[in-house]
């Protein structure tokens, strides 16, 4: 047993000797305005802490807040219909960078997510599990200091569920999706480098 609580410490020292600790995080804001009569507005907080393996890989986990908002209009323009929901998640992912061109390189990362969203007036929480390969570009402005951006949801799959609410009628729901989203929701964020 000591020998293998032994490797272990040396195994973490090794790793922690050659990767490169980073924080940062990114922010994004979306409004969607349909046939003038819906509007959707979305904004997210992502800070995250992660390790950099090598050249090509980084480690991170990222926690998320949302806040989002729907009104439907009638005519005149006033809204007959107004939610809003708090989401918070929680982010494990590897990062895989493929193309570097002088200060500049396109990663994609792949990660599991868990989401828990609260709207107002409901009883109970939406959840969602999923797994997603999102794609990014990033500009190195110096050695500590990374510009970052995502480019869409990229590829994924979720499992959406909910419990049962007697005021809202839903006897547990589930859904699965499966998708590709390219420039659906763009963020910006920078990381520095330790």
């Amino acid at each position: 047993m000591k020998k293998i609580i032994m490797m272990a410490v040396m195994a973490v020292a090794a790793l922690s000797a050659s990767a490169q600790v980073w924080i940062g995080g990114e922010v994004g804001f979306g409004s969607t305005h349909t046939n003038g009569w819906s509007t959707e507005k979305t904004f997210t907080i992502q800070p995250e802490v992660g390790y950099a393996l090598s050249d090509k890989f980084d480690v991170a986990i990222a926690l998320g807040y949302s806040y989002a908002s729907d009104k439907e209009y009638k005519e005149g323009g006033k809204y007959k219909y107004y939610s809003n929901a708090n989401s918070w998640e929680i982010k494990p992912y590897v990062r895989y960078k493929f193309v570097k061109a002088g200060n500049f390189f396109a990663f994609v990362d792949g990660g599991l997510n868990y989401e828990t969203t609260h709207v107002k007036g409901e009883a109970k929480n939406w959840n969602s599990f999923g797994v997603s390969f999102a794609p990014g570009i990033a500009y190195a402005v110096s050695n500590k200091v990374t510009l970052v951006s995502h480019l869409g949801e990229g590829l994924y799959y979720s499992h959406d569920w909910k419990n049962y609410d007697e005021n809202q009628f839903y006897d547990n729901f589930h859904a699965n999706s499966v998708g590709f989203k390219l420039f659906n929701q763009v963020t910006f964020g920078a990381y520095y480098n330790f």
